[in-house]
């Protein structure tokens, strides 16, 4: 008698857990969509409060050298992150050529500007599985560059600490705290992180398999580096724009890598985007005025986004172009 109704509960059981991740994801993005909002709205009111200063600003003594430095720098960077995902998916035997596996990566990371901060991941997915990549080992990837990404800015900016805790002093939070309280407090930060990573590898059986230290060596060594030349190409154009020459590089590439990984974790704003603006801005200001700080988060997300349009664009093409030579 027991028997036929155990596939009955067992269903039940399923359509709970999915109602209730179903809400758990809704209920992320909602938060998220409220901070992208607020973000959006902080920096339409800081450019209202410096707009004057903005529009005074002498452009003709633009360093054009160092702006050509901050753009090849960051194209640069986008090459050196792109390897992260052929670095996890060989773990499992995939021998996609590596133009090919680059070539996926850049042409759906155009995604990361639509609604939602994830239609990247599922382009990726969807351009991997034509190469016998599964979307669960797509799932996963996504997962360690996800944790790779915090380690790795996590990394970035501990040693610029170490190199120079005052960097610190003027931030907005650091300030009001109590002398003798930052370093406690990162600690148990990293504690806490670390304690929620291991909760959920504990809770969800099927990626107990990223436990191995060799999905995430490779990763983390290339995102880092992704954040000292991406940083780098920020603080170019602190130089070409502002000639701001007393802001120690370390100091610019640590803010930076915050701020990337605080828009990272925001679901609802599309490439981090106006998440990302306020921590730069409110880091930044107190090393080169609030002027100038809006006006390079803005210009480098311009940078950016043009750059991250071209390379998806010339991806595209080359996986267009490798389509028709491969059916004849």
């Amino acid at each position: 008698m027991a028997s036929p109704a155990a596939p009955e509960i067992s269903g039940e059981l399923l359509a709970q857990t999915n109602a209730r991740h179903s809400l758990v994801r809704k209920s992320v993005y909602a938060v998220g969509s409220i901070f992208f909002a607020l973000a959006i709205f902080y920096i339409a009111a800081t450019i209202h409060d410096n707009w004057s200063a903005i529009i005074e600003h002498d452009w003709r003594n633009t360093n054009y050298s160092w702006f050509a430095v901050g753009a090849a720098s960051y194209g640069c960077s986008m090459i050196v992150t792109a390897m992260v995902w052929p670095s996890v998916i060989a773990k499992w035997g995939h021998e996609i050529p590596l133009r090919t596996a680059l070539g996926i990566g850049l042409a759906a990371q155009i995604g990361k500007y639509l609604p939602g901060n994830v239609a990247h991941y599922f382009g990726r997915a969807a351009l991997a599985k034509q190469h016998k990549i599964s979307f669960t080992q797509s799932g996963l990837s996504t997962i360690v560059e996800f944790g790779a990404a915090l380690l790795a800015a996590a990394l970035v900016v501990f040693g610029a600490t170490l190199l120079d805790s005052s960097i610190w002093v003027d931030a907005p939070i650091v300030s009001i705290l109590p002398e003798g309280l930052f370093w406690p407090l990162a600690v148990l930060a990293l504690i806490f992180f670390a304690a929620v990573a291991a909760f959920v590898f504990r809770r969800l059986p099927e990626i107990r398999s990223l436990l191995s230290i060799d999905f995430w060596i490779a990763p983390i060594c290339w995102l880092t580096i992704g954040f000292l030349i991406t940083g780098f190409s920020f603080y170019a154009l602190a130089i070409a724009f502002f000639g701001a020459w007393s802001i120690p590089v370390a100091s610019v590439i640590a803010i930076y890598a915050i701020a990337w990984a605080v828009g990272f974790l925001i679901p609802g704003a599309p490439a981090g985007l106006g998440v990302r603006e306020v921590i730069l801005v409110a880091l930044l200001t107190p090393m080169i005025g609030a002027p100038a700080a809006i006006m390079l988060s803005l210009f480098h997300r311009l940078l950016s986004a043009m750059l991250d349009l071209t390379a998806a664009a010339l991806a595209a093409a080359f996986l267009l172009k490798k389509e028709p030579s491969r059916a004849s």
